[in-house]
């Protein structure tokens, strides 16, 4: 689809400009306060066209799209009606951009660098070349305009404005929006760096970490003792299974393990520290809380394990369902103290743990090939879950000094 007409007040005169500015001010200034508060870009768009509201800019409905540096988002819309009394963020699904919803839309031309677009639905002889355009219309609106919002890196926003006013917007309104967009882009880059910043380190790292890193721990040899419960799992034969299998297909086995593990692990309240390979190491913190917070944080780790066997064993049966290699997993617990925090070389720092706890929980998940077990854990972490379980007797762990006892479930296979 191609622009013929962006609409015949796209420019504005000169001589609004300065009449333009002016009114603007009030909105300006308050942007600029804004820009030292630390609010969600639904709460900024929301004043933002409250503000403009209170100048005489009859806006009834405003749409704001970003697109986004996000693992599971291409862009986001942000919606303001004036009906609904306020603003919601409407997440969009890589490959939006694709989408007949997207390629008909004014914002498509926008982002792509094309000029502001104007659509004046009062007016008999206005294009009706978009289906917003028609829906806007159907539903009362007299005017609409879609506009460029640039950020400082080159990346293009739109933003869109629409009123059912009789005589919709005019042009010292336009004029008026126009000189109010450069300092709401400026805010609104400054949200959406934290944003952006926040979610990378939270989908890197994990959230906990990342709040950590975004408080001002990042000085390498910043670290703490913290008692935590550990949980360590790795793809039994993993070796074998990536010699005999395409890449594509390791590729897409392990991210069913992870998102199956990951899933198990977060909504118990842990957090995955690390992938090594085909593993994970994944932690509960309990902050030296005391016995029952340890008791509370090796139960939630014992769920996240069950579950996530249970749903790879489901996994197994759709993979042999469907003519795929099938596989096992080994997950260990174990509860101790460990070293947490930023290590590594001057430029290039790793948060992780440490410590003795972390290479017994290793060590004990090596075991799981040895004894033909998916889950086994340490007498530490058997005495505070408090479940019933079988001892596997005492072993010997390379690296670690003395033999230790370990324990499965007390209803797994002998």
């Amino acid at each position: 689809m191609t622009l013929a007409d962006p609409g015949r007040d796209s420019l504005q005169a000169a001589e609004l400009q300065p009449q333009a500015r002016l009114k603007a001010q009030p909105v300006i200034d308050w942007l600029t306060d804004m820009g030292m508060r630390r609010s969600r870009i639904t709460m900024l768009h929301d004043g933002f066209i409250r503000q403009l509201i209170s100048i005489g800019i009859p806006i009834d409905r405003s749409t704001l799209h970003l697109p986004q540096l996000h693992p599971q988002m291409r862009a986001v819309t942000v919606l303001w009606e004036a009906e609904a009394g306020g603003a919601m963020e409407i997440p969009r699904a890589h490959g939006v951009e694709q989408t007949d919803f997207f390629m008909a839309s004014p914002v498509r031309l926008v982002n792509e660098g094309g000029p502001a677009i104007r659509r004046r639905l009062c007016e008999p002889d206005c294009p009706m070349d978009f289906p917003i355009v028609q829906d806007l219309q159907a539903a009362g609106y007299r005017d609409y305009t879609a506009r460029p919002l640039p950020f400082s890196n080159k990346q293009m926003n739109t933003v869109t404005f629409a009123s059912k006013s009789e005589s919709g917007f005019d042009e010292l309104d336009i004029a008026t929006i126009d000189a109010c967009l450069p300092a709401f882009a400026t805010v609104l880059e400054l949200r959406n760096v934290y944003r952006t910043a926040r979610t990378l380190l939270q989908t890197y790292i994990g959230a906990r970490t990342s709040d950590r890193l975004l408080s001002g721990t990042v000085k390498r040899g910043d670290v703490e003792q913290i008692s935590a419960v550990l949980l360590c799992s790795d793809v039994r034969g993993f070796t074998a299974l990536s010699e005999n299998l395409p890449m594509q297909e390791i590729v897409e086995l392990l991210d069913e393990y992870f998102e199956i593990m990951g899933t198990a692990i977060v909504d118990t309240g842990g957090e995955i520290l690390k992938f090594i390979g085909d593993g994970l190491l994944a932690v509960y913190p309990t902050d030296h809380a005391g016995e029952a917070a340890t008791d509370s944080a090796c139960a939630a780790a014992m769920d996240a394990a069950q579950q996530a066997l249970e749903n790879i064993g489901k996994l197994q049966e759709r993979r042999r369902a469907g003519g795929l290699q099938t596989y096992e997993i080994g997950i260990a617990l174990h509860v101790g103290e460990v070293m947490y925090g930023n290590i590594g070389a001057a430029d290039r720092l790793d948060f992780t743990v440490i410590g003795p706890a972390v290479n017994l929980v290793s060590r004990i998940e090596g075991l799981n090939s040895t004894l033909g077990l998916s889950l086994i854990y340490s007498a530490a972490f058997a005495a505070h879950w408090g479940g019933e379980s079988r001892s596997l007797g005492v072993h010997p762990l390379k690296g670690i000094a003395e033999a230790q006892e370990v324990f499965t479930l007390a209803d797994s296979p002998a």
